[in-house]
């Protein structure tokens, strides 16, 4: 990914609220803090303004009326993610599930003119219960995938792509792939790292003669920024918003490597496969924020704009 469309460290806000020591590992359970500038002058805090953007979405008719008939009659719908993915996807210290997605997703429903419920899965769990009608809709910073549109429907809002985070003071040793090599890697189970990115790390070490990497595959992802913390892993492999974040917020914890970089890959909201009307909705309503500009100024709450796209698509062609 070229410099243009990572999240780099110097996108996001320094968050000084969320200084947690390496030690006790990391969790997604504090609200971000207003920064302070150079001068003194108070900043938002991240994400402030999202969230305000999204509820002052209006109704639009067009939305509606691709709308399925048994949503629009129950007038809601339910949804699930994994909030343990800052900034897309985690928890404020009540609880409260927040970040871009929930307010993507309240400003999609605004569109749609219903209500919304987002409760917490599993994330290796989700497209399942997605399959099986458990839930209507995932926002999960899902990558969008030809295997996983072979399963569920999904709609582009965003591009986003994989960087490697190290523990802090551990950053000079990490350049390139290879680097990798003989080390523990650890990325969450089920994401697009732990399926296509770190087979392909792993390949890229054995035909280079190289030590193999020993993946240490977890079912959180706070589970593996603790690994990272507490030396059980050298590296972790993650979406670029989070290894950003982490080392913004924690910059005495850990370190993102930029110069190793997977290019961008859309990502999408998910849905159960079906007749499409679902999906022609959701499209329609990203669509009708990204035109109005509400999209762009969620997207620049969370300090995300370099991922922002211009179109929304139903099951986008993308590379395996």
């Amino acid at each position: 990914m070229t410099k243009s469309t990572i999240f780099t460290k110097s996108c996001l806000l320094a968050v000084s609220a969320l200084l947690i020591a390496a030690s006790t590992g990391c969790t997604n359970n504090e609200t971000p803090a207003p920064a302070v500038d150079a001068s003194g002058t108070s900043k938002p805090a991240l994400g402030e303004g999202g969230n305000q953007a999204a509820q002052a979405v209006k109704p639009d008719t067009k939305v509606q009326d691709l709308m399925p008939a048994d949503v629009k009659s129950k007038g809601s719908m339910q949804l699930v993610t994994d909030p343990t993915y800052a900034p897309i996807d985690f928890t404020d210290n009540t609880g409260k599930i927040i970040g871009l997605e929930p307010d993507m997703a309240l400003a999609v429903a605004n569109k749609m003119g219903i209500k919304i419920d987002i409760t917490k899965g599993d994330f290796n769990g989700i497209l399942a219960g997605l399959q099986s009608k458990r839930y209507d809709a995932s926002w999960a910073a899902f990558s969008i995938t030809p295997a996983r549109t072979a399963v569920v429907d999904m709609v582009s809002f965003m591009q986003g792509g994989t960087s490697v985070m190290v523990k802090k003071g551990n950053e000079g040793s990490y350049h390139n792939v290879l680097d990798l090599c003989g080390k523990t890697v650890t990325a969450q189970t089920g994401t697009t790292q732990a399926l296509n990115v770190l087979p392909n790390f792993e390949k890229q070490c054995t035909d280079a003669g190289k030590p193999a990497i020993s993946p240490l595959l977890l079912p959180q992802q706070d589970s593996a920024n603790q690994s990272i913390a507490s030396n059980r892993a050298q590296a972790m492999l993650a979406d670029n918003a989070l290894t950003a974040y982490y080392s913004q917020v924690q910059p005495e914890a850990f370190a993102q490597i930029d110069s190793i970089l997977v290019e961008p890959s859309l990502a999408g909201v998910a849905m159960a496969k079906g007749d499409g009307e679902l999906a022609k909705a959701f499209q329609a309503a990203i669509q009708s924020l990204i035109d109005d500009g509400t999209y762009g100024k969620i997207m620049a709450a969370w300090n995300l704009t370099p991922s922002a796209v211009k179109t929304a698509e139903i099951n986008p062609t993308v590379e395996g």
